[in-house]
């Protein structure tokens, strides 16, 4: 009963969050605006923005199943794809890009693969994602500055503060990974805690600690020591960043517009992500809605820049989370395979 109320709560919070972005941002727009400008939108072309979903999806799970394949564990597109709308729905309903994570690893466990193997897997994940975003953004920098930073000056210093923010999370994150000293310290700190709080059995679950470090630095030297692994995955990941980035030049396209390049419709994009990760909202939703209405402004027109923001986000967000949330919902309920180890 707990739990289905914690999903009820959940739908009714991401009820609430499309309700006021739409109040807050769309308030002077009208719906039938937006449904009498769609008749200038040709559906042949605005499907590929559904491959391109499709696509995101993709290569996430593919990277999950080559990841657990190096690391000895077998997955299936199932499984996969019931871990990754897991995150997809929980990171967008709590106060981080992130806040889904921790329940992904949750039902991974489930189907027997260790924490010290899923964290490591998800870290990478992390990792390797934002380096895909930052090699974007540094392209897009090269070839488009004069005409990304030259329309708002809130939206400069978000993108440039976001550019620092991930570069610094990147840098933690590969500490974490791959400095035994910090993870060491993190566990002298963890056992204090325990101790300050008198848990019971604390040698045990000590000895448990130590064994967990030991495994998970075990993860980390392998993927070390196969620095293809994480070129692979690196390109498995990039092809997920500029799928669910090219779905804003497909509508731009279904617009009949084209003036701007793929590229230079897909760096406004990266800039976007940049700043609404910068913010700690619920999923970046309402910093998000509100840039891109701004470069909407700029890609589109002013025009079709309202209407181009609502499909953009109602197909590469909001569709994808009420699926994910639909899908999580199966997949938590009904009965997985177990991981097979190999």
């Amino acid at each position: 009963m707990k739990s289905i109320k914690k999903y009820v709560f959940s739908a009714v919070l991401f009820v609430i969050l499309i309700l006021g972005t739409y109040y807050f941002i769309l308030k002077d727009y009208s719906l039938t605006d937006f449904v009498n400008s769609l008749q200038y939108c040709n559906p042949g072309i605005l499907i590929w923005a559904f491959v391109l979903l499709f696509s995101y999806a993709f290569f996430h799970c593919l990277y999950l199943k080559r990841m657990f394949f190096h690391l000895g564990y077998k997955i299936s597109w199932y499984q996969a794809l019931g871990y990754i709308m897991t995150e997809v729905y929980f990171s967008a309903i709590t106060p981080s890009s992130m806040g889904g994570q921790p329940v992904e690893m949750m039902e991974m466990s489930k189907d027997k693969i260790p924490y010290r193997v899923n964290s490591v897997v998800i870290l990478l994940n992390t990792l390797l994602y934002k380096v895909a975003l930052i090699l974007l953004a540094l392209i897009g920098f090269a070839l488009f500055w004069d005409k990304l930073f030259s329309f708002n000056v809130l939206f400069n210093w978000l993108v440039l503060l976001g550019f620092g923010t991930t570069l610094l999370v990147m840098f933690f994150f590969f500490l974490l990974i791959y400095s035994n000293k910090l993870m060491e310290k993190l566990l002298r700190v963890a056992i204090k805690v325990l101790k300050k709080f008198k848990v019971k059995n604390i040698e045990e679950k000590e000895r448990e600690l130590h064994q967990s470090l030991k495994d998970y630095q075990e993860c980390a030297r392998f993927t070390k020591k196969h620095p293809k692994i994480l070129l692979e995955a690196l390109v498995i990941l990039m092809g997920q960043r500029l799928s669910i980035l090219a779905i804003s030049y497909v509508i731009y396209l279904a617009f009949g517009l084209n003036l701007l390049s793929f590229f230079e419709v897909v760096a406004f994009q990266v800039c976007i992500t940049l700043g609404s990760d910068f913010m700690p909202f619920p999923g970046g939703v309402v910093v998000s809605e509100g840039l891109l209405l701004q470069a909407n402004q700029v890609i589109y027109g002013s025009a079709l820049a309202t209407s181009g923001m609502m499909l953009l986000r109602g197909i590469s967000f909001y569709l994808l989370v009420i699926f994910s949330f639909i899908f999580y919902l199966i997949f938590h309920f009904v009965k997985r395979k177990k991981a097979i180890i190999m």
